[in-house]
């Protein structure tokens, strides 16, 4: 049996800000180094790219998007998840869930969870948003089973989405639809 790690008290979530870009990068820098399957942007391109580059990211009108961090009790960023609202007036009740991302120190302490539940109920109060859509790497079964957890259901799996290190990933979609839907039914969500 596995030992789990200690339990500790749950991050604090806030919204993030330009001010948060360079904890952002860091913690984008290690994610992409540690796990890169995970994500579509690589490490060596992300090096290059300075903490600023982030600053227009984390700066979205609330009507647009946000990016929720997770902070420990000394400030250290631990975690961080966007939201971000589609562009085209004909898919603007849609937004896409995007870098997931928690500090290989704090894994498997629930701060994914913590994060998605907090992007959960702040894109529920976006005015005209219905449903939110997101990609994850189809091997990674932890995280596809926390996001099922929060009621997403998968709808299409595309091959070799991404290739590291010369092997194929496969990127599963899957959707979740908010209370404004008129597709709504309150999902089944585990705890």
């Amino acid at each position: 049996m596995t030992p789990q790690p200690p339990a500790s008290a749950p991050a604090r979530i806030t919204v993030l800000t330009a001010a948060h870009a360079p904890a952002y990068k860091a913690l984008r820098d290690e994610a992409l180094r540690c796990a890169p399957e995970a994500f579509t942007s690589d490490y060596a391109t992300a090096l290059q790219r300075p903490a600023q580059a982030y600053a227009p990211r984390l700066s979205l009108p609330a009507s647009e998007g946000f990016f929720l961090g997770a902070w420990d009790a000394h400030g250290a960023l631990l975690g961080s998840l966007g939201c971000e609202r589609e562009q085209r007036a004909q898919q603007r009740h849609m937004a896409t869930v995007v870098a997931m991302m928690v500090a290989p120190r704090a894994q498997r302490r629930g701060i994914g969870r913590q994060l998605l539940q907090a992007c959960l109920e702040r894109a529920a109060q976006i005015a005209g948003l219905e449903q939110l859509v997101l990609t994850v790497t189809a091997g990674n079964e932890h995280v596809v089973r926390l996001y099922e957890r929060a009621g997403f259901t998968p709808y299409g799996l595309l091959p070799r989405a991404i290739v590291v290190a010369g092997r194929g990933h496969d990127k599963l979609h899957m959707l979740r639809l908010l209370p404004s839907s008129p597709l709504w039914h309150a999902p089944h969500e585990d705890h």
